[in-house]
């Protein structure tokens, strides 16, 4: 099954229709990792014998007449968030042997809770440093648009698993372009939603602090909204939670209207955009100004790359994470990792 060529809002009315079944895509997208994962990498583990497992369990849930917004649908998890029953490596040799997780991220638990079904973890570069998806544990993984480049990071793994067609949707985060980078990169609709829009508190919240935000990822951007829908929604544990919200995405995605304004940026003040990359946007653009919509241009976002200023939030909070590695032999591993 190819689930880029139906959307995740169908897939999950077809389950709550009875037209097909929870345990049938799972079955699928089992099928497609064995068939084609082992050359773009985009998993890290699978657990198929739980994932049938928790099919079984939508599918029990549906016939006794609960409604599940994304009943059946498969997903990957980011290797940098808790799943259940999986180690959460973070694509580092210093956490492999690490105990299963015992809890779900919030972001996990939700998206179960709407009727998900966990197939596995997706890969990630250690600890999410950096937009190129590889790690000494898992390997790197590839493009499957083209296997000579990188599907990009640091949620690299859940973009190539859905560019493939292997499954419909995954989970991300977002610290410094990861969910949109691989997005880009893959074809995919990507979004970084407001800090405390999907908490990250709990019990184990991203280690890049306030830089982070976690959220679907999916081909289109209707489903990424539907998808947010139902996971968004404040959490007590997290200080930065936003309240709930009544209105839909989904259904404003779904009306006529366009925006009255979008601001436009070619080079965000510093840098350097391929010329082909910079010819699509402008005609985008043009369609949009076409169509009725203002378009402010402002070039001049920064003066300069505001790289450095992002790595200080960056190490700052990479270090308050492994603290606790200080004055082990594990501490000068991870100095060593990052070539300091």
């Amino acid at each position: 099954m190819d689930f880029r060529e139906t959307s995740v809002v169908e897939l999950a009315k077809k389950v709550r229709a009875g037209e097909m079944s929870a345990r049938e895509l799972t079955s699928a997208a089992l099928q497609n990792i064995k068939n084609f994962d082992s050359d773009i990498n985009s998993f890290c583990t699978v657990n198929a014998e739980q994932a049938l497992l928790e099919a079984e369990k939508v599918d029990a849930a549906i016939a006794s007449g609960k409604h599940l917004p994304l009943a059946g649908i498969p997903i990957g998890v980011k290797d940098l968030e808790d799943a259940k029953g999986f180690v959460t490596t973070y694509g580092s040799a210093l956490h492999t042997n690490d105990p299963v997780a015992d809890t779900d991220s919030e972001l996990v638990r939700r998206l179960k809770a709407a009727g998900c079904v966990v197939l596995g973890k997706t890969n990630t570069p250690e600890f999410g440093h950096k937009g190129k998806t590889d790690n000494i544990p898992f390997g790197a993984t590839k493009n499957p648009w083209n296997m000579g480049y990188t599907p990009g990071g640091s949620s690299g793994g859940s973009a190539a698993a859905i560019a493939a067609g292997i499954i419909p949707l995954a989970t991300g985060s977002d610290g410094g372009g990861s969910i949109r980078l691989p997005s880009a990169i893959c074809g995919l609709s990507g979004i970084k939603t407001s800090q405390g829009r999907i908490p990250n508190g709990g019990k184990n919240p991203p280690g890049s602090g306030l830089l982070t935000v976690k959220g679907p990822m999916a081909k289109s951007t209707l489903d990424t909204a539907y998808v947010l829908d139902h996971t968004v929604g404040d959490l007590h544990s997290d200080i930065f939670g936003l309240p709930d919200k009544r209105e839909s995405w989904f259904e404003a995605l779904q009306s006529s209207s366009l925006p009255e304004k979008v601001i436009w940026s070619p080079t965000m003040g510093f840098a350097t955009v391929d010329a082909e990359i910079r010819t699509l946007c402008e005609q985008a653009v043009e369609k949009l100004a076409d169509a009725g919509v203002t378009i402010i241009e402002n070039d001049d976002i920064w003066k300069e790359d505001p790289l450095q200023e992002w790595l200080v939030f960056w190490t700052t909070a990479r270090a308050r994470a492994q603290q606790h590695l200080m004055g082990t032999d594990d501490w000068s591993k991870s100095i060593r990792c990052y070539g300091l």
